[in-house]
């Protein structure tokens, strides 16, 4: 069975052989279509526009798409997911995405969606081995999404933001501009103090900022990124609060931030959609220190709400009230098994392939496709 590849990441990064090691497994009993592609709406991939194009001839077919399935906006795409649902009625569609959990968001009847385990990584991260923590957080950005301006504002309003490192590039232009999420809410008023406050002092750049190398997704490699550039700053700190690549949704979304942070061997604070930290939990099967961080914030609605919640209700990790380099020393176990899980999951070939079996096995089961 053939698996057709519409498009790919920049840097010679490839899919993995996952569905044509399934195939050659597995007898199925019928025919179905599948294709990959990094899904991207502003050009440099494919999107719904290059999918609409084909002529899909199965009642199954399987789209793998690596990166978001989003707007131009950065909205999750579900009106343009329904509107090419609806628009092939003949065929049941099973979608994997960087989404986690969409399928308890989305109901579509002829749509499946899914994650499996994929990455853009390269070559393995290292485990961060030593410590000697002169900081107790950091939240690195390199854009300037809503989210994460209105993150970095929310610790400069606080009186130990001078206690962690931020990184951000001040010159890059909006990305998005505010009213263009669908999902985002009214600042509630109890928090508009505390957002104005660290803005002002985020605007006149009246904070300690780290300046790091910018990374050039076009020329430079992940992995390496983070082996090289960020393992010296890593090193430094015990809590990261991680900013996610979006927020406004329902549902939250995976990216290399979140890996990082389980190599980097921080105690994780989320900033992304509902449920990252139940994801991180669930999906990889890590321990995110529910003992020692306080995660009630991942069920929040209001988005403001939420980011506030994951930072207020984990004041004692970030104000100098705890002994970091002693917690983390206390948790050396618990990290290396993190790295031992994560290590399993994208570079185990083994482990990494009975993943993500399972996974397609239980989506051609969703729509009845006998299995031998």
């Amino acid at each position: 069975m053939e698996v057709k590849t519409l498009s790919t990441p920049a840097l010679g990064i490839t899919f993995n052989d996952t569905f044509e090691s399934y195939f050659d497994a597995y007898k199925l009993g019928e025919d179905i279509e599948c294709y990959q592609l990094l899904y991207c709406p502003y050009g440099n991939g494919a999107s719904f526009d290059d999918l609409d194009k084909i002529n899909f001839q199965s009642r199954i077919v399987i789209l793998n798409l690596m990166d978001l399935m989003i707007d131009g906006n950065d909205n999750f795409a579900i009106d343009r997911l329904t509107k090419f649902c609806q628009d092939h009625p003949e065929q049941n569609f099973i979608i994997f995405t960087y989404h986690l959990n969409l399928k308890d968001e989305v109901k579509i009847p002829n749509l499946y969606l899914d994650t499996i385990m994929a990455s853009n990584l390269s070559k393995k991260l290292k485990p961060c081995e030593k410590k000697k923590i002169s900081n107790n957080w950091i939240t690195l950005s390199a854009d300037t999404k809503v989210h994460k301006i209105m993150t970095v504002s929310y610790l400069l309003s606080k009186d130990y933001y001078e206690n962690g490192c931020i990184t951000f590039d001040m010159d890059a232009p909006a990305i998005v501009s505010y009213d263009k999420y669908k999902n985002i809410t009214k600042i509630p008023d109890r928090l508009k103090d505390n957002f104005s406050k660290g803005f002002k002092r985020f605007k006149s750049k009246n904070f300690n900022r780290l300046d790091l190398p910018k990374f050039d997704r076009q020329n430079s490699d992940l992995a390496d990124n983070y082996n090289t550039v960020l393992m010296p700053v890593y090193e430094k700190v015990a809590v990261e609060i991680v900013l996610g690549t979006m927020f406004f949704e329902k549902s939250p979304v995976l990216s290399e931030k979140e890996i990082q942070s389980v190599y980097a061997k921080n105690f994780p604070i989320y900033i992304n959609g509902i449920g990252m930290a139940k994801e991180m939990k669930k999906f990889f099967g890590i321990d995110i220190f529910e003992d020692i961080v306080t995660h009630h914030y991942d069920v929040i609605h209001d988005p403001f709400e939420r980011l506030a919640a994951a930072i207020d209700k984990n004041e004692h990790l970030l104000n100098g009230s705890t002994n970091m380099q002693e917690l983390w020393l206390d948790n050396q176990k618990r990290f290396e098994d993190n790295c031992k899980k994560m290590d399993d999951m994208l570079f185990d070939t083994s482990f990494h392939r009975m993943f993500n079996h399972e996974k397609i096995k239980q989506a051609l089961t969703y729509f009845n496709v006998s299995i031998e």
